[in-house]
């Protein structure tokens, strides 16, 4: 059945309907599209099912959800003919058993096909896409039958949602039109109701949470660490938020891709224990190079052992990591404790820390629960903290920053569970302040040339995001 046919379809079973309807935003409609007749109807059902399937069919995600009630039915036929995993979200609280919002078999991080039967305001959308979020789930696209062409998939799409609809309004009503089903005034009616009575962008977004995100001048402002202060200027005089992880395997590629991309970066982020022959004269070529493109250089060490040891690997030989870094990385697996200890050696005048609170792998342990305690440690010594690493959570205090690696404009997965996302979605949707980009760059044919397309992207994403 194609879609004229299938459209036909829904009229003849009474979907669309005319008369006056109160839709959820209390706006006062001439039609109403009612899909939850369909379940009387198993193959317009499965017929609807496979049209919204082939919307999506060719990406990437682990479940689906609809918003409730109306496209359950259309969540779970989907997921049955095609073997996917669903998530239902309920409207209201169990108030026995789990007493869960959403239920389902999910981890932090899985990615989510969000689906409805019609967007008009946005509102139960948004409300399931919240409640989603808030479980640790990523949503890129939301699908729907119809667009009502009200402003809810303009409005979805501002916040930075893929929407896709099988149908818009006016197409459904061209097709009714043109097969004698609807007259003129019907059509007329419609139309014009359409037009002006478009969704109120501001109140619905008074109703959206807004995930944190400050502008780099308040943070400088708030920030305690001088290295977090220097930072930020960076970031403005620079007018760039990337930061390159240089992964590479010694130090002459390492120097090499220091220079390429010095000027489009604001920090590189090294690896030297994984560098076969990084030495004292490497450390002095990289401080030069720092100077000379006025960055700053990040080694992400990961510090994750007990206080003594954490100090041992901080200050000894051979690295002497206190003596060139300007930030370094640590877990707070063991708890504050390493965080005293890095303190305990009296080197984080110069040098600030960045708490790892969450991974970027698909497979991570570090849950909702481990980051937001993670960032309440960080939150605790903003003194000596300059961010903290993070895919989905940022401190309530501006003066912590905000890393996320993981950052790829074309790639989704590399095969060994690390799971990219796009610059646009990391600064607009997770209030992200760096970013850092890897194998985008170092692995590029012109690393120079690709960190200044990252450069750019990332200011523009950064530019378009609402900032206090």
């Amino acid at each position: 059945m194609n879609k004229k046919e299938l459209a036909l379809k829904l009229f003849d079973l009474g979907v669309l309907q005319f008369g006056e309807f109160t839709l959820k935003s209390g706006l006062q409609s001439p039609f109403y599209l009612d899909f939850r007749r369909i379940v009387a109807y198993p193959d317009t059902l499965r017929n609807i099912s496979e049209l919204l399937w082939d919307l999506v069919a060719e990406s990437e995600f682990d479940h689906l959800c609809g918003v409730p009630y109306a496209a359950l039915s259309i969540s779970s036929t989907m997921a049955t003919l095609h073997s996917k995993s669903m998530i239902v979200k309920r409207k209201e609280q169990k108030k026995h058993g789990t007493k869960k919002m959403v239920e389902g078999v999910f981890k932090d991080n899985d990615t989510c096909v969000v689906i409805d039967d019609v967007i008009s305001s946005g509102i139960s959308m948004i409300e399931t896409l919240e409640a989603l979020e808030k479980e640790g789930l990523k949503i890129k696209h939301v699908l729907s039958i119809v667009d009502r062409m009200q402003g809810g998939a303009g409005m979805l799409s501002d916040y930075g949602y893929e929407v896709r609809t099988a149908y818009t309004i006016r197409e459904i009503l061209e097709i009714l039109k043109e097969e004698g089903k609807v007259n003129q005034k019907q059509y007329t009616d419609t139309l014009v109701f359409i037009e002006t009575n478009r969704i109120d962008f501001e109140q619905v977004r008074a109703r959206r949470k807004q995930k944190k995100s400050y502008s780099y001048k308040k943070i400088g402002k708030e920030a305690k660490h001088p290295m977090a202060k220097r930072l930020t200027e960076i970031v403005l005089k620079k007018k760039t938020n990337l930061c390159c992880s240089a992964d590479v395997k010694n130090s002459e590629e390492l120097l090499t891709l220091a220079d390429a991309v010095g000027p489009n970066i604001c920090m590189l982020k090294t690896h030297t224990d994984n560098l076969s022959d990084f030495t004292p004269e490497s450390i002095e070529k990289l401080k030069g190079l720092a100077e000379k493109h006025n960055f700053l250089i990040f080694e992400d060490r990961k510090f994750a052992d007990i206080g003594h040891i954490v100090m041992q690997q901080f200050i000894a030989a051979p690295l002497c990591i206190a003596d060139w870094a300007d930030v370094v990385t640590v877990h707070v697996v063991a708890g504050s404790s390493s965080i005293d200890a890095l303190k305990a050696t009296g080197k984080l005048d110069t040098t600030a820390l960045i708490v790892v609170a969450e991974m970027s792998t698909s497979d991570t342990l570090t849950d909702k629960k481990y980051t937001e305690r993670a960032i309440a440690i960080a939150e605790q010594h903003s003194d000596i903290v300059l961010g903290t690493v993070s895919q989905n959570y940022r401190s309530d205090n501006p003066g912590i920053m905000m890393l996320t690696p993981g950052i790829n404009t074309d790639r989704k997965r590399d095969g060994l569970g690390q799971t990219y996302n796009h610059p646009d979605e990391a600064f607009s949707k997770r209030g992200v302040d760096i970013m850092i980009v890897g194998r985008g760059i170092y692995q590029a044919e012109n690393p120079a040339l690709q960190s200044e397309i990252y450069k750019k992207i990332g200011w523009e994403s950064y530019l378009k995001r609402d900032n206090d």
